[in-house]
């Protein structure tokens, strides 16, 4: 297994230059063979059946010829200046045949043998790429993979099996670290679709060119109109969400889908491309923040990456639906509601032509007008046009299995050729329909979906949100890790004035706490503490809510399992017991993305709901916001069955304070948990019942 390196951080990168692995004028195929079943093979036969342009020369010791082209015993004796080198040979002789292209001066090289995991194979490949890169500027992809495509400039420099089926070109960026999956969903299914890519990019497991770097080749392409990532983990996040965000600004979305969410996988991952997993939650947090459209799937993906190909994202999250079912509406704005889209109430009455054109109609949004096609193209274009002038930023068309029928095909495609033009926004049609016709209204700008739920989904994830984050350039280097509770950890966090701590009594004997509890009255709670005693709940060292009755039998029993604990120092307090919804909030500086916030449903049950969301640190006032509304929990938060609403507002100014006090001390703390957090009622503030601390060095206590 590959030793895993943290992040190195790349401050302003520049793009680098990629031309040789895309655009080649001459490949080198060293461990030519003439049995396809052999890599050296199979990609020589490639490069010839798929029209090629540039020079190819064969490398290969054992043969004198491939076919009508010479081979040459090594690279040396290879003609011409080579751009590319595709190495076909064993992990054993690899190493050997990227130092042979440092020598030649080779440009780049493509590496599909895999077994790097082995310790002494991964040192050696490192150390030979970087004496070839330091020899002549050579790159590296892979190893570990099934090379790269430019599709429409006819380079396919892969190994991989699907060529033999249609190649579509396109204007996607497909690019990924796992052969596989970066060819059937960034290629084939994609295609299935009528989705074409430009590039076809499996880096491998980077042990040079990253992902990253790639993306930032293609936002460059003109024919490149958005990117599609296929992501297992990285080691340059901060380089990873710099090129994010610099092809989305360029009008370019990127559909990013973050494979290896479970500690099972998370295990494969490092094993299969030796890159850092990080976290999943913090994985997509950042590149949410640095714009990009993050899915959970492999149909999310595929229709994500459909629409931004398209051109077809909406501007926001307003959805218009014109239905001639209204059992179709239901299901709508059921699915609507599910995925976090709007279908607002409409605002602007018909005209008297559309009312003519589509009769005894209820104007309304959902639009369920049993006349859509009554009078052929009139009442479905004044159908169209009216939902237009709404307060919605795209609409869904239900067809039914109308549209399987060539004359309702016709008043359709008709329609939608003219509103296309005249209209800004996406329109998508649901039903049933011949594969013919929705390729003919795809060229129109018109996407078909068979499901509503489906379209629902993909609009759900497409549609833009507020951003949950700002980039921040914050770089550390984890040292000795050392856990800070009780009264240290109150003192480090006494700065933050909107992160308010609860009051502490510390007390001595169960007579000190039946006084303290009597001169505070109401309820209590009484819990073990010290500077190094962490989840007090699990070992039994949190008790009450108690009564005058129950303080001196509770102070009993913690004082004997204080007996038992590692930390000598720990002491009993007592706390009064404050009312409101809890909330975690937290804070960690990750190994891959650097400093970021969290906010969950907190509480005891804080693991076991996982109701969690991330934003890379720090967050502004309305980012927090948007993180805690977006919690499943909200609603507790908002006045859910009758209960009084929370401030929310108070919560939001403690999550920000405290994802700025980690950016400012990323060298020093690692993680910090503020757990639970009591949100009052509104207007009442927060207060903070515990916190945890974890250092990157060692503290004076």
């Amino acid at each position: 297994m590959i030793p895993l390196r943290a992040a190195t951080p790349s401050s302003d990168p520049q793009p680098s230059d990629l031309a040789a692995f895309f655009a080649p004028r001459s490949i080198a195929v060293v461990g030519a063979s003439a049995d396809r079943a052999r890599s050296g093979g199979r990609v020589l036969a490639t490069l010839e059946s798929t029209g090629y342009a540039g020079a190819i020369h064969c490398v290969s010791p054992s043969q004198d010829r491939i076919g009508q082209r010479p081979c040459h015993a090594s690279l040396a004796e290879a003609p011409g200046d080579i751009d590319l080198a595709l190495i076909c040979v064993s992990a054993e002789r690899t190493p050997a045949a990227i130092r042979e292209c440092g020598v030649r001066g080779v440009r780049a090289a493509l590496v599909f043998a895999d077994g790097f995991s082995d310790p002494a194979l991964g040192a050696e490949l490192h150390a030979a790429i970087a004496e070839a890169k330091a020899a002549c500027g050579l790159r590296v992809m892979g190893p570990n993979t099934v090379g790269s495509r430019d599709v429409n400039g006819r380079v396919f420099a892969t190994i991989a099996t699907d060529i033999n089926l249609p190649q579509l070109p396109g204007n996607v960026a497909a690019i990924g670290q796992s052969g596989g999956l970066t060819l059937y969903f960034g290629s084939a299914k994609l295609r299935g679709r009528g989705v074409g890519a430009k590039y076809v990019i499996d880096t491998g497991a980077e042990f040079d060119v990253d992902a990253a770097e790639c993306l930032e080749w293609a936002a460059d392409d003109p024919e490149v109109a958005c990117a599609a990532l296929i992501l297992e983990g990285c080691r340059d996040g901060r380089r990873l969400m710099a090129a994010v965000e610099r092809t989305v600004a360029m009008g370019k979305p990127v559909v990013f889908w973050k494979t290896g969410r479970s500690a099972a996988s998370a295990a494969q991952i490092a094993s299969h491309t030796g890159s850092l997993a990080g976290n999943a939650a913090i994985f997509e947090a950042a590149l949410e923040a640095a714009g990009a459209i993050v899915v959970r799937d492999e149909t999310q993906f595929v229709d994500a990456v459909t629409l931004a190909s398209a051109g077809r994202i909406p501007r926001g999250r307003r959805l218009g639906v014109v239905t001639p079912s209204g059992g179709y509406a239901i299901v709508t704005l059921d699915a609507a509601e599910r995925f976090g889209l709007d279908v607002p109430a409409a605002t602007v009455p018909p005209t008297e032509a559309q009312i003519a054109a589509l009769g005894p109609a209820h104007f309304v949004n959902p639009f369920d007008v049993y006349a859509l096609f009554g009078k052929g193209r009139r009442s479905f274009e004044a159908a169209l046009q009216w939902m237009d002038a709404q307060p919605v930023d795209a609409i869904a068309i239900w067809l039914s299995y109308a549209c399987m029928a060539e004359h309702v095909q016709a008043i359709v495609q008709d329609s939608l050729t003219d509103f296309v033009a005249a209209s800004d926004k996406p329109v998508f049609c649901c039903g049933l329909t011949t594969p013919e016709f929705e390729a003919e209204l795809r060229d129109l700008g018109v996407l078909w979906f068979e499901e509503p739920t489906r379209l629902a989904q993909a609009l759900g994830a497409v549609a833009p949100r507020a951003r949950p984050a700002d980039v921040f350039e914050t770089h550390t280097s984890a040292g000795h890790r050392d856990v800070i509770a009780g009264e240290k950890a109150r003192a480090i966090l006494s700065g933050l004035k909107a992160l308010p701590q609860v009051q502490i009594w510390p007390v001595k004997s169960a007579a000190e706490a039946v006084a303290v509890q009597r001169d505070l009255g109401g309820q209590v709670f009484l819990k073990l503490e010290g500077d190094r005693l962490a989840h007090k709940t699990e070992i039994g060292g949190v008790v009450g809510p108690l009564g005058a009755d129950t303080v001196a039998a509770a102070y009993a029993q913690l004082s004997d399992a204080s007996a038992h604990l590692p930390d000598p120092a720990a002491a009993i307090v007592l706390q009064p017991r404050e009312e409101g919804v809890e909330l975690a909030l937290g804070a960690v500086v990750d190994d891959v993305f650097g400093p970021s916030v969290m906010v969950a449903v907190g509480g005891i049950f804080l693991e076991v709901l996982k109701d969690t969301q991330f934003a890379p640190a720090p967050v502004t006032v309305d980012q927090a916001r948007d993180m805690i509304l977006r919690l499943r929990g909200a609603p507790l938060l908002l006045g859910a069955r009758g209960k009084p609403p929370c401030d929310v507002e108070a919560a939001a100014a403690a999550l920000a304070e405290l994802s700025r006090f980690i950016a400012a001390h990323a060298a020093d703390y690692r993680e910090i948990d503020i757990n639970p957090l009591m949100v009052r009622g509104k207007g009442r503030g927060v207060v903070a019942v515990d916190a945890l601390i974890v250092a990157t060095r060692s503290q004076d206590l």
